[in-house]
């Protein structure tokens, strides 16, 4: 499972969680299970102006309704996107050892192009690889990596905000289903 987190779960993660869902089924990769949560979240709809910039793009976001970051959702993912170092540390503090599978989204499309795409090995060798190439120590990502929240900003920040995930989304996409 890839594991998108953030804040409320109604903006940043669970449009991660819509396009790259919507990116893999485009590509066959049906088989890959995609999934958000909020570290504050828990039973609301996705925001109104995500629904819109998704809409905007053709994915329906309509019925997202968050969830609260769990041990067994970090325990159960592959992967965990976090959108900035605060979730980071959140989903770390949670379970400890989930820190070689958490990255910031800018990060994860940032090494995973430098390691190349998903081998042989699977998805959990190559988030190994990726680990890896941090360079054997447990920093947290850039600030550049982070993805600023949305939510009550303006329907053009929404915009700007799904288009880098977007670009983060699709990298990931080609990176975790590669066209032979």
């Amino acid at each position: 499972m890839i594991l998108f987190v953030c804040t409320g779960n109604t903006c940043r993660s669970a449009m991660a969680e819509a396009l790259l869902g919507h990116d893999l089924r485009q590509r066959g990769g049906d088989a890959f299970v995609v999934a958000s949560a909020g570290t504050g979240g828990g039973g609301s709809p996705a925001t109104d102006k995500a629904v819109e910039v998704l809409a905007d793009r053709g994915i329906d976001l309509a019925d997202h309704r968050s969830r609260a970051l769990t041990t067994e959702s970090v325990a159960d993912a592959d992967l965990i996107v976090a959108m900035t170092r605060r979730h980071e540390a959140a989903v770390t503090a949670m379970v400890p050892t989930a820190r070689s599978r958490t990255f910031l989204a800018g990060e994860v499309a940032r090494l995973g192009a430098g390691v190349g795409p998903v081998g042989d090995g699977g998805v959990v060798a190559w988030v190994g690889a990726m680990d890896a190439a941090r360079g054997g120590h447990f920093t947290t990502g850039r600030v550049a990596d982070e993805v600023p929240d949305p939510y009550g900003e303006s329907l053009e920040s929404y915009g700007r905000c799904a288009d880098r995930l977007d670009g983060i989304c699709t990298t990931l996409a080609r990176l975790l289903v590669p066209r032979a």
